[in-house]
């Protein structure tokens, strides 16, 4: 999973400074999680959902409804909306919501599926309610005074929904959502209003949100600005007198903003709406303190209604909800909702391809049996070497300086390091973010995997070589709960396994440091060319190589534009990769036989270099 801080790395905030120390202030200490993908504009790297069209029609029903009634009261007139009745669009919507929730629940695993759905669903919400009060004729303040009635609503369907769980079993929901899920992203999507009512929290305007009978926040629109205003004030004078004070506490809260900036808009805006800075300025009882005592409006306020202290109190929680619902809204930025620009199959394809999350009742979510690539590597020499006169620090020395390298390269080309399996790795491409360019990252980190290697013999730093296989095909990815707080993912199934063999299967020639090698074999090898992957006349592979299987190479012709190889042996592939900026070839070496795989595997080498094609007589491709 991921955090809303790595969302909000590429996001340009109107109101908060995005820090670590800020969001666990908002949220929480456990920032709220949500699924692995990437944070990128296009939607096309967003997570895709599909909300239960059932949940948005209850939803448009309720919205409509309540307006109503509040319009008929406004009017003098009365709207009995009867909540407590079965079959009203209250009731309707809470039915609907909680089956929705009990299926997420049921297949969270601590996925992050629960806050993706809140953050898809507040999106719709908001759009719906800015549909409605869209039209002409409509009183716009009444959007502000709904929120009580849609909380109520909320509450009572995630209440039922969190009680049915605890009494089907008491560890369920601990087990599925983890012991210190945090739920305060879906607390403020449901009370903090904003996430609610508005599309675009860069366009707030608080003169329509703060309005008379608006319930979630207590202080007017007059009230706020005064107090903005003065504060605004204190600020502007401070960094003129350059007040070393002030400028400290500013830059300890805000560090990303440069001190030339305090004074322009979008940096006092930031400035103003830190409570920290905010509490200071507060705090200055001969400065902003007696000014605000001064100040008519307020004065006025405090007199007839409450106290100072309470006023204060009602300005700092706006200000927090502000920047709470602005964090919402950054974040679900990140997704996209299936709508009529979708098509069917589109559709069909992405959520094969498991990129599309389906908020249904009592279906799947995700889909987590789909295509995946593996890439299993494993270093030859190192059984021979351990059992040698080499003590295990050393041993294990040796290999932090393979793995703790590896480890940038497959965070470079999106992939996820599955398990390390003492001599090896397995990584893994589609499992955590799929992306349409799994099978090539697979191939890039492969590549660039060997290319360490042989920066790491040269200077001296290992002796291993390492034999790289890359297979795609479809695979289960499952996630074990290991404990309170630790889940485990991995992809189990019979082309997981194949990854493995094309890996390990095979004996290679003796190595700088030795190996359990069938030497015979290895000669043999050595005499056609030495090359570091071949197969035998009886189908055993041998790899000292990158081996890429026949599956994997049928995928990536479907994404690159590749020439055929000539050659009597079976010739290949070679394309361009524009990111490596080099050719690719994939050169065949035969087919390859494994115990308990029921059908012989095309092999083919993978390497860099030109490679002599057959022209136009190649099959051409469609370009991803």
């Amino acid at each position: 999973m991921r955090t809303i801080l790595e969302i909000l790395a590429s996001r340009e905030p109107r109101f908060i400074e995005g820090t670590a120390r800020e969001l666990e202030e908002l949220f929480g200490s456990r920032v709220p999680e949500l699924p692995e993908g990437r944070p990128a504009r296009e939607e096309a790297d967003a997570l895709l959902v599909d909300l239960h069209p059932g949940l948005s029609q209850a939803l448009r029903d309720l919205i409509e409804n309540i307006y109503r009634a509040l319009a008929e009261k406004e009017g003098g007139k009365d709207f009995p909306m009867d909540r407590g009745r079965t079959e009203t669009p209250f009731r309707r919507f809470e039915e609907v919501l909680e089956a929705v929730l009990a299926t997420i629940i049921e297949r969270e695993r601590r996925l992050g599926l629960l806050n993706l759905f809140w953050l898809a669903h507040s999106k719709h919400a908001a759009a719906l309610i800015q549909e409605v009060f869209s039209r002409p004729g409509v009183k716009i303040n009444i959007k502000y005074q709904m929120h009580p009635l849609l909380q109520g609503a909320y509450r009572n369907a995630l209440a039922r929904t969190w009680t049915s769980l605890k009494s089907q079993g008491g560890s369920r929901l601990r087990r599925n959502l983890g012991a210190d899920f945090n739920t305060s992203l879906i607390d403020c999507i449901i009370d903090d209003q904003l996430p609610l009512t508005e599309t675009s929290l860069g366009r707030l305007n608080f003169t329509t949100v703060l309005v008379e009978n608006n319930k979630r926040f207590r202080i007017a629109f007059r009230e706020f600005a005064e107090i903005y205003t003065a504060c605004r004030d204190r600020l502007r004078e401070g960094i003129q007198r350059k007040e070393s004070r002030l400028l400290e506490v500013v830059r300890r809260a805000l560090p990303s903003i440069r001190p030339d900036s305090y004074d322009d808009e979008r940096g006092a805006t930031r400035i103003l709406f830190n409570s920290r800075v905010v509490t200071y300025l507060l705090g200055d009882l001969g400065g902003l303190g007696s000014r605000l005592l001064a100040n008519p409006i307020l004065k006025t306020e405090v007199a007839t209604r409450r106290g100072w202290s309470e006023l204060l109190l009602d300005y700092l929680d706006l200000l927090q909800a502000v920047k709470r619902s602005e964090v919402v809204d950054l974040v679900r930025q990140s997704v996209t909702l299936v709508g009529p620009g979708h098509t069917d199959a589109e559709l069909r394809e992405r959520y094969d391809e498991g990129r599309l999350y389906r908020f249904h009742p009592g279906g799947e979510i995700l889909k987590l049996a789909r295509k995946i690539t593996v890439l299993f590597a494993d270093l030859r020499g190192f059984t021979q070497t351990s059992e040698g006169g080499v003590s295990e620090g050393e041993l294990t020395e040796r290999l932090y300086d393979v793995f703790d390298t590896l480890a940038a390269i497959v965070e470079k080309y999106d992939g996820r390091i599955d398990k390390f399996t003492g001599d090896g790795v397995m990584i893994t491409f589609g499992s955590a973010l799929v992306t349409r360019q799994d099978e090539l990252n697979a191939l890039r980190t492969a590549l660039a995997m060997q290319e360490m290697m042989a920066t790491l013999r040269a200077s001296g730093r290992t002796r291993f070589e390492m034999g790289i296989s890359v297979h795609t095909g479809r695979a289960q990815v499952a996630h074990f709960i290991v404990d309170d707080q630790t889940m485990d993912r991995t992809v189990i199934g019979r082309n997981v396994n194949i990854a493995g063999r094309l890996s390990g299967s095979g004996k290679t020639e003796a190595t700088p440091e030795g190996d359990e090698a069938d030497r015979g074999a290895g000669r043999a090898a050595a005499s056609r060319a030495a090359r570091d992957v071949w197969v035998d006349g009886d189908g055993t592979l041998y790899n000292t190589g990158i081996v890429v299987s026949q599956d994997t190479v049928e995928e990536l012709l479907k994404r690159v534009e590749a020439e055929a190889l000539a050659g009597a042996a079976g010739g290949g592939y070679r394309f361009r990769d524009e990111v490596l900026r080099k050719n690719i070839l994939l050169e065949y070496r035969g087919d390859a036989k494994f115990k308990g795989v029921g059908r012989s595997i095309a092999i083919y080498r993978l390497g860099l270099g030109e490679g002599q094609t057959q022209g136009s007589s190649g099959p051409s491709r469609g370009q991803a």
